[in-house]
C-alpha cells in the first residue's frame, strides 16, 4: 500500500515483508481493523462505520423491508446529504494528506474516498473491482496483467490511467526498498491503460488478484519525485529524496484545488467537528446515488455520540447497538460474517500451557454461548460462537473444509465441559490439591499472566473467562494495561502467559499465515531465506532452522501431529508440520486440490496442537434511517444498471457502501 502510516503493528517497523508475506495477509490483515489496532484503538470500537472486514459472508434476515429494491427514480429525494460519524478527535485544517508520507495524519479510510483501490476484498475475499476491469494470471502464474477502466478521472478531470498506478509503484518501491532492481518484482507499462506485473514466483489466483489494494496516486503531480529517485546516484540520495517527499504537505485544501483525488466524495469545508463532502460528478458512479453531501462528524467522545445518535443525527453506522434498539427511527438492515475470529492466543513458554492437556482443558472450560451473550448484554454486539478452534472462522471453513472433515476433528463443545477438561488433565498427571490443579512434577498452575488489549469487548472477555479459569483451578491474573503498555508487553517483552487476539482471514493462507500472530504466528523470522526456483515453480523448499521454537509465543516449529484426524494421543502414525513450506505454497499454487488438503492439515493441527483458542465469530450488524434512505442489504441487488455485478460489494465496509455508490435518498 502507498500509505504505509496505516499498517497493522504486525507488518510496520523496519523488517521489509516480501511480495509472498504480504499477499498472505492481503485478505486478513491489509484492512483498516488491523490499522486501528496498531494505533491502540478497540478493532471492535474503531469507527461507527467498521474498519475491519475479512472474513466469509452470509445473506441474513434483517429488519427492513425492501429498502434497497425501491426506485430511488422518478420523483424528489427526501434528502440529499446524509452524515455519519468517526469516533476520533482530528484537525483537518492542518492535515496532511500526502500519501506518500510515511507518518501521515489524515484518518484511515478517507483515503478511500478521495482515492481509488485498484481492487478491495469483500468478505469473502472475492475482489471488487474498482479501478480495475480485470486481473489475470498468465505465465505460469508468475505475470499478472491487470487492465484499468477508462472510467475514472482525477478531480482536474484528467483520466487516471496506468501511468499513474506506474509512478505510484515506483515511488513506493525507492522508499520503501531504495529502488524497483531491490524488490522481488518488475512493473512493465504497456499501454494507456494496461499494466504487467512480473513477480519472481507464482501466484495463487484468489489471493493475487485482492492483493492489489492501495490508493492510486495522480503521476503529474508525483513525477518530479519519482524523477529525482531515478536520477539520485546513491543510497544516500535515494534517502534524502524519500525524505524530502516524507516531508511534503498536501492539505485538504490542497488535494481539492490541485485535482488531486478521484474519489467520488470531495472534501469541501472542514473544521475540528466535521468535514463536509460533495460529490464528484464526474466519477463513473455518481448517478448511482442521488445524494450529493455527507457530513463526517469527528466525535470521539463516545457518550456524546450516544447522545447524538439518540437525537437523530447520525443516519447510518454500526455497533451501538443497545442505542439503536432504543430509537424509532433506525432499523437494522444488514448483518453477516466478517471472518474474524478473537481467540486467547498462548505463550508456551509456561511450563503448564505448553502442554497440551492444559491447553484442551482450557479449551473445554470456555463456554462460548455463554461468552456471546456477556458481549451482547454488555456492548449491544450479537456474535456467532466459535467451536473447535480451527484456525479460521466457520464461514471460510464452509469454503474449504468438506462436512465429513470438520465431523472427524476434536469437538472442545460449544459449552462449558469441566468433566472433560478434568479428564484430560488426569490423563496428562495432574490432580487437584484443594481449589488448584497441580501438576505431575508438583507445581500448582497459578499466577498465569491474562494480558488483554485496553479495548472494551476484549476487556469484557478477559473479565469473563478469567474468573472462570479461577473456579476451575487455573489461579490467574488479568492485567489490562495502558494502550503503550500493552504493545510493550505484547511486542517486546512478551511478559505474560495468555492473551486475547485476533485472527481475520478471507483465505486459508492468511487465515496460517507464518509472519503474524494473526495466524499461526510470527515465525519467518527464524527460518532462512531460499532463492526462488529459476523458473516459474512453486517454490515448495523447506528452509533450515535457526532455531526449533519461536521466539514469540515459544512455538514448536516443527512439531509431530497425528496423521489421523481427531486423534487425541501421541501414538499412532504422525506427521510433521511444515509451517513454511506449506504456507509458501499455499499462496502460490494454482491447484485447488492441493490447497485443500494443506487447508486440512492446518486446520487439524491447529484443533490438535492449540496455539490460540478461538473464542467466537465476529458479524457486522449495520443500521440506519431506512425511512430515508434506501441501504445495501448482504444477498439482494440494488435497483442500478450494474447491480448484479456488484452484489458482491454488499458484504463489505459500511463506508465502502458509501463511497462507492450503494446508498441513496428515498423519493416521493
Amino acid at each position: 500500500m502507498v500509505n504505509r502510516s496505516h499498517s497493522s503493528s504486525e507488518t510496520s517497523g523496519s523488517q521489509r515483508l516480501s511480495r509472498r508475506q504480504i499477499l498472505a495477509l492481503a485478505s486478513g490483515a491489509a484492512t483498516a481493523g488491523l490499522a486501528g489496532c496498531s494505533s491502540g484503538q478497540d478493532p471492535d470500537d474503531a469507527d461507527v462505520l467498521t474498519t475491519t472486514e475479512d472474513g466469509s459472508t452470509t445473506a441474513s434476515d434483517t429488519e427492513s423491508d425492501d429498502s434497497t429494491t425501491e426506485d430511488s427514480e422518478g420523483g424528489s429525494p427526501l434528502t440529499t446529504d446524509i452524515t455519519i460519524r468517526k469516533p476520533v478527535s482530528w484537525t483537518p485544517s492542518d492535515a496532511n494528506v500526502n500519501p506518500f508520507a510515511t507518518q501521515s495524519d489524515f484518518e484511515y479510510w478517507a483515503e478511500y474516498m478521495w482515492w481509488e483501490s485498484l481492487v478491495y476484498p469483500n468478505n469473502r475475499g472475492e475482489p471488487i473491482w474498482w479501478l480495475a476491469d480485470d486481473i489475470r494470471l498468465e505465465g505460469g502464474g508468475c505475470e499478472v496483467v491487470i487492465e484499468l477502466s477508462d472510467e475514472y478521472t482525477w478531480w482536474d478531470g484528467t483520466p487516471v490511467t496506468a501511468q499513474d498506478m506506474y509512478t505510484t509503484q515506483m515511488i513506493t518501491a525507492y522508499q520503501e526498498y531504495g529502488g524497483p532492481e531491490e524488490t522481488d518484482n518488475t512493473w512493465v507499462l504497456e499501454d494507456d491503460y494496461t499494466l504487467r506485473n512480473e513477480l519472481a514466483g507464482p501466484a495463487n489466483p484468489d489471493l493475487q488478484q485482492v492483493g492489489y489494494i492501495g490508493l492510486v496516486a495522480k503521476h503529474d503531480y508525483f513525477e518530479s519525485w519519482l524523477e529525482q529517485f531515478e536520477d539520485a546516484s546513491s543510497e544516500d540520495a535515494i534517502s534524502s529524496v524519500a525524505q524530502d517527499l516524507n516531508e511534503h504537505k498536501i492539505s485538504l485544501d490542497d488535494l481539492t484545488a490541485e485535482g488531486l483525488g478521484c474519489g467520488m466524495w470531495q472534501p469541501t469545508q472542514f473544521d475540528p467537528t466535521e468535514v463536509t463532502h460533495e460529490k464528484y460528478e464526474d466519477h463513473p458512479r455518481a448517478d448511482w446515488t442521488n445524494l450529493d453531501t455527507f457530513n463526517w462528524v469527528l466525535m470521539a467522545d463516545n457518550q456524546k455520540s450516544i447522545q447524538a445518535l439518540q437525537s437523530g443525527r447520525f443516519d447510518f453506522g454500526d455497533k451501538m447497538l443497545t442505542q439503536v434498539e432504543q430509537n424509532d427511527d433506525l432499523d437494522v438492515f444488514s448483518q453477516f460474517s466478517i471472518g474474524g475470529v478473537p481467540k486467547l492466543a498462548i505463550n508456551f513458554d509456561n511450563k503448564h500451557l505448553s502442554r497440551r492437556a492444559v491447553r484442551r482443558a482450557i479449551a473445554y472450560v470456555i463456554d462460548h454461548e455463554e461468552l456471546v451473550e456477556v458481549i451482547k448484554g454488555s456492548h449491544g454486539q450479537e456474535y456467532v460462537p466459535h467451536r473447535n478452534s480451527m484456525g479460521m472462522s466457520s464461514t471460510l471453513a464452509d469454503q474449504w473444509l468438506p462436512d465429513e472433515f470438520r465431523d472427524s476433528i476434536i469437538d472442545y463443545g460449544l459449552n462449558s465441559q469441566p468433566d472433560k477438561a478434568t479428564q484430560v488433565l488426569e490423563d496428562a498427571g495432574y490432580t487437584k490439591d484443594g481449589d488448584q490443579w497441580v501438576g505431575p512434577d508438583g507445581d500448582a498452575v497459578e499466577g498465569l499472566q491474562y494480558l488483554t488489549p485496553p479495548w472494551p469487548i476484549y476487556e469484557t472477555i478477559g473479565k469473563y473467562l478469567s474468573p472462570k479459569l479461577d473456579e476451575f483451578g487455573f489461579d490467574n491474573k488479568l492485567i489490562v494495561p495502558s494502550s503503550s503498555g500493552f504493545w510493550n508487553t505484547w511486542d517486546e517483552t512478551y511478559d505474560f502467559d495468555m492473551c486475547n487476539w485476533f485472527t481475520n482471514a478471507t483465505h486459508p493462507a492468511s487465515a496460517f499465515t507464518t509472519v503474524s500472530a494473526g495466524g499461526l504466528g510470527r515465525y519467518d523470522n527464524h527460518a532462512e531465506t531460499l532463492d526462488p526456483p529459476e523458473s516459474c515453480e512453486v517454490n515448495r523448499a523447506e528452509p533450515e532452522l535457526e532455531q526449533e521454537t519461536t521466539e514469540k509465543l515459544n512455538h514448536p516449529l516443527r512439531p509431530e501431529f497425528p496423521t489421523e484426524v481427531g486423534a487425541m494421543g501421541d501414538g499412532g502414525d504422525m506427521q510433521t508440520l511444515y509451517p513454511f513450506k506449506w504456507t509458501n505454497v499455499l499462496s502460490q499454487t494454482q491447484d485447488e486440490d492441493e490447497m485443500r488438503d494443506l487447508t486440512e492439515k492446518l486446520v487439524w493441527y491447529h484443533n490438535y496442537q492449540l496455539p490460540h483458542i478461538g473464542f467466537y465469530e465476529e458479524t457486522k450488524t449495520y443500521w440506519g434511517k431506512t425511512d430515508t434512505y434506501n441501504f445495501p442489504v448482504a444477498g439482494e441487488t440494488d435497483d442500478h444498471t450494474d447491480a448484479e455485478a456488484t452484489v458482491s460489494e454488499h458484504t463489505t465496509t459500511a463506508m465502502e457502501y458509501l463511497v462507492k455508490g450503494h446508498i441513496s435518498a428515498k423519493t416521493e
